[in-house]
């Protein structure tokens, strides 16, 4: 019996139509490796109510924030027993321990300068996730003037430790708390022709914290709403100013023609 070997062009040939599909395969695999890679980073959402405030009264901006896919936490403290560095320093260990690739911070009133003291502890040789936006309604960023006049040793028992460090004074803790360096959206109150404004403050403001005081100077965007101080929070424009800051980093809806 006679055996004869395939032609060596033949051979050739399906050695070739091997490595291609062997490497379509590895191309394939890489493209699977990379989207995985992309697909796996993860971002949270950590939602700080303001002095005296509560978890219900952010709970629109959380329920807001979870319909749009967001994993979020409406973050609760104590805000009448401990000062703001500690409950910085809280957050600060919270968010490090949890240890997302990305987080992005939404606070009414006092919420601000607890992440904005939370920025002291974070230290650029240890691993901190990357602070990505940051959304402040209303922050007495430079104090404000209803601290002036509640600041006193005496009122300390009933109102807590936190008063005195929002004065307007330049030399107050607010004053001289870290600066953000992530995207900022700042949404701030104006009275408008509403008969609720304070009239003890001389700018425009919604009760409690004038515009000249919240504003920093970093904002990537600034936008004013008619709204008390107390119930920004619960504006439904207010939930859907943060939820378009949070996706597009921008308050102003995109247009496409």
């Amino acid at each position: 019996m006679q055996i004869r070997n395939p032609p060596l062009k033949n051979n050739i040939l399906q050695i070739s139509k091997i490595n291609k599909t062997a490497g379509r395969l590895v191309l394939i695999f890489c493209l699977s490796v990379s989207f995985c890679q992309v697909s796996l980073a993860t971002h949270k959402v950590y939602i700080l109510h303001g002095y005296a405030g509560t978890m219900m009264q952010m709970d629109k901006i959380y329920k807001g924030l979870k319909h749009e896919g967001y994993v979020a936490e409406n973050y609760t403290y104590p805000c009448f027993t401990k000062v703001i560095d500690s409950i910085g320093h809280d957050l600060y260990l919270k968010v490090k321990r949890e240890n997302y690739d990305t987080v992005s911070f939404v606070t009414h009133s006092m919420g601000a300068l607890v992440v904005r003291s939370m920025y002291n502890y974070i230290d650029a040789t240890y691993h901190f996730p990357f602070i990505f936006r940051f959304v402040m309604l209303a922050p007495p960023n430079k104090g404000t003037e209803i601290a002036d006049f509640f600041s006193n040793p005496a009122l300390d028992l009933i109102l807590g430790p936190n008063i005195a460090l929002m004065r307007t004074d330049p030399d107050s803790y607010a004053y001289k708390l870290p600066i953000p360096t992530c995207e900022v959206g700042l949404i701030v109150g104006i009275k408008g022709k509403q008969p609720w404004f304070n009239p003890f403050i001389k700018d425009d403001n919604d009760g409690t914290v004038s515009i000249k005081r919240a504003i920093l100077g970093n904002e990537k965007e600034i936008v004013t709403v008619k709204s008390m101080h107390i119930l920004m929070p619960l504006r439904k424009k207010v939930v859907t100013l943060i939820n378009r800051f949070m996706k597009t980093g921008s308050f102003i809806k995109a247009s496409f023609n």
